[in-house]
């Protein structure tokens, strides 16, 4: 399983990705958040799935954008969901004969030359989209249960760049103690509007410990702090 989320704000995305990775009984570290940039856009995609759906999907695309002229963000999403279409094609039946499930979804984020500003969208196994609204400014894709109330509860349409990558971390963090299948280090995209440059940053579980330790403290104080609805007599 994985964790990938990305917010949208007024001042750009923010995308966080774990970087575990199950093979069998095997567990290893890889990067999941790929980033494109050449001035003219710049973004991120991000996955969950089945690997071996990624990889061929992402290279297909690689070779596709190359020869294409994309200058909406749109138009990159329409591009990878029709390369996740190729590959459904091609792949689909042989997968169902081995019992495994054709799961890969994709995120991407950031801004293309003619974008007012950058945005999200999120490619379905089918290869069709949906784009994140300001009403509701993020999506998530794999583990998903443990982190969305987070999301639902703290994110709006003003929202703060710095907020959001607060409220990212929050949301890995509630499916980090409640999951065994994600887990750090942690990759950060970060992107600002116009700016056609993504920054990448990665964090171990030590550097954000007292971040985590601090939030579980503020939710025990909010709770205690928090009138009594029930009168009960003690005995």
């Amino acid at each position: 399983m994985t964790f990938c989320v990305a917010i949208k704000s007024k001042a750009g995305v923010v995308a966080l990705s774990d970087t575990r990775i199950s093979s069998g009984l095997g567990v290893s570290t890889s990067k999941k958040i790929q980033t494109f940039q050449n001035g003219k856009y710049s973004f991120f995609i991000m996955s969950s799935g089945l690997r071996s759906i990624r990889d061929k999907v992402i290279h297909l695309f690689e070779d596709e954008l190359a020869s294409q002229k994309v200058d909406k963000l749109y138009q990159v999403a329409n591009l990878l969901g029709k390369m996740v279409k190729q590959v459904r094609a091609e792949d689909l039946e042989s997968l169902q004969e081995s019992k495994f499930i054709f799961d890969a979804h994709f995120i991407i984020g950031g801004q293309c030359i003619k974008d007012k500003r950058s945005s999200i969208f999120l490619i379905f196994p089918e290869g069709n989209w949906v784009e994140a609204s300001d009403e509701s400014p993020y999506t998530v894709i794999g583990n998903t249960g443990f982190g969305k109330s987070i999301l639902r509860r703290l994110l709006h349409e003003e929202i703060t760049f710095d907020l959001a990558i607060k409220v990212a971390f929050l949301s890995f963090d509630a499916t980090f103690k409640n999951a065994s299948d994600v887990d750090f280090p942690l990759d950060f995209a970060l992107y600002r509007n116009g700016t056609f440059e993504i920054q990448e940053f990665r964090k171990v579980e030590d550097e954000l410990k007292t971040t985590s330790v601090q939030w579980n403290q503020m939710l025990i104080d909010a709770a205690n702090d928090l009138p009594d609805f029930l009168h009960v007599e003690e005995e």
